[in-house]
């Protein structure tokens, strides 16, 4: 009989360690199916930080920008350094979680460079705010900043659905291998302990066995009491650190704050030098406009009296002596008064609209004939070129520019003057070119210089003020000028807006 109670509890026994057996091998499955899912569901969460974070970065790079165009003050663009430093990480650590996900890959191709475009945009922006705030705003109120931030949210959004899909598809295979695990386990643990109980009067080796595994659950216990105090020790120190950290970090914000104050005011003392300066420069102008103008009048109305009441007394050597006093008086006040005008340009007020550069070619090209009707000049003008800037001060760039290509072709019995524009990268170049006496490339330097001429005065007439008129203007509208030449081969003059 006792054999047959031993057959019993050791046939209830093996049932139930086969039984328990079984139900460890498959919740372990589920359970490493369960993990699997678990990280596979993280790391989608993480794609998804990331994704924000990216788009929080762009808004604040946007949210600097917008504080120095409203304010001019630099320390605005702190939000605009810290994510311009950062974006480039979240896009590398971005591609990394999505190495897995060709779409997102894709999306990523197309994501990177329109976000590099934002960022150059957004630079371009803030250079031109440190020289006036117009040139920002006529870069801000395009619709190309707008368009690109939308293609980024277009972008962005796909990249957030398609991983709220995979969220979502990933948290019901979690919870349902989750589910899978418990049931197997509460399933597996009622079989088990039903049989448990029917082997109640197992023999004493399965309690020296029992006791065996309550001193290895005893010995477990104690080593992982020594591993949480090691880690305890650990994250203890971790904080200490983090902790200096931050001091540090608090330190170096308030150096950095009273840096700022210190530039403001070094600014505010800039500006109250400037404008003093402006002051006198204008009361110096004045001075010369008065001044100087006085005595000239009075130096060409003596000459002139002189050759009317007495040219008959005097030889001809005589009267031509007095010619060229009266000539060299109106030409010192001309350039007076072309300097006026070149002080003028700097201080005066600009009044940004649209300007058909093209029609203003037409209409200076039709009064350039008609001071001298006898000359062939064809006229080459792109149509339709039209731009943003102050009309009255494009229209003076255009008149010296044309006017020098009608001067500097004088000699030739025919000529051609070319008004067009290029494309160079996202940029308009416009270029006057024409086919006249040309200059050396050597002296291209001097050519943008008040009062620098390359030709003689016998030659060809002026005071050598038109292209620093040119370069002040275009200066002002945020552009550049230059030029390129050979003698006799003609010469082009290319500028920007």
């Amino acid at each position: 009989m006792k054999w047959a109670i031993y057959k019993k509890n050791m046939g209830s026994f093996v049932i139930a360690v086969a039984i328990m057996t079984g139900i460890g091998v498959v919740s372990y499955l589920s359970l490493l199916q369960y993990r699997e899912n678990a990280q596979w569901v993280t790391h989608t969460r993480e794609v998804l930080e990331k994704t924000k974070e990216v788009m929080s970065q762009i808004k604040d790079a946007e949210t600097g920008q917008r504080g120095y165009l409203l304010t001019g003050k630099k320390r605005y663009l702190e939000p605009y350094r810290t994510a311009t430093g950062e974006i480039v990480q979240k896009l590398k650590a971005l591609r990394q979680l999505t190495a897995d996900n060709p779409n997102q890959q894709r999306r990523l191709d197309s994501l990177e460079p329109l976000i590099t475009k934002k960022l150059v945009l957004i630079e371009q922006a803030i250079n031109a705010r440190s020289k006036d705030l117009e040139s920002a705003l006529q870069i801000v109120q395009t619709d190309r900043g707008q368009q690109i931030m939308e293609d980024i949210r277009m972008l962005t959004t796909a990249m957030e659905n398609e991983e709220n899909e995979l969220l979502k598809q990933r948290s019901m295979e979690a919870n349902a291998s989750a589910h899978q695990t418990t049931v197997l386990t509460i399933f597996g643990s009622i079989i088990a302990s039903v049989i448990v109980g029917l082997a109640a009067t197992i023999t004493n080796q399965e309690l020296v066995k029992r006791k065996r595994m309550e001193n290895s659950l005893q010995k477990a216990r104690d080593e992982l009491e020594i591993e949480v105090n090691k880690r305890t020790a650990e994250l203890r120190n971790t904080n200490e650190e983090l902790q200096t950290e931050i001091n540090e970090r608090k330190k170096a914000e308030s150096e950095i704050l009273r840096l700022n104050v210190q530039l403001e005011q070094r600014v505010a003392e800039r500006t109250a030098q400037l404008e003093a300066t402006n002051k006198e420069m204008e009361a110096f102008s004045y001075s010369v406009s008065h001044d100087l103008r006085a005595p000239l009048r009075s130096i060409d109305g003596f000459s002139q009296a002189l050759l009317e009441d007495y040219g008959d007394k005097l030889d001809t050597l005589g009267q031509n002596y007095l010619q060229r006093v009266r000539a060299a008086t109106q030409r010192m006040a001309q350039l007076i008064d072309d300097l006026l005008n070149l002080s003028r340009l700097t201080r005066s007020e600009m009044r940004s609209e649209k300007v058909d550069l093209s029609a203003l070619v037409e209409a200076i090209a039709t009064e350039l004939h008609k001071t001298q009707p006898e000359r062939q000049v064809e006229f080459a003008i792109a149509p339709g070129l039209v731009t943003k800037g102050d009309a009255h001060l494009l229209r003076i760039v255009l008149e010296n520019l044309l006017g020098n290509a009608w001067k500097f072709t004088g000699k030739h019995q025919k000529a051609r003057i070319e008004f067009g524009l290029l494309q160079q990268d996202d940029t308009h170049v416009y270029f006057v070119r024409d086919d006249g006496t040309g200059f050396d490339m050597a002296y291209v330097e001097k050519l943008f210089g008040a009062f620098q001429r390359l030709h003689a005065m016998t030659e060809f007439e002026g005071t050598g003020i038109g292209l620093a008129t040119v370069q002040r203007i275009v200066h002002r509208h945020g552009g550049r000028v230059w030029a390129e030449s050979a003698v006799e081969q003609g010469a082009t003059f290319y500028f920007t807006l």
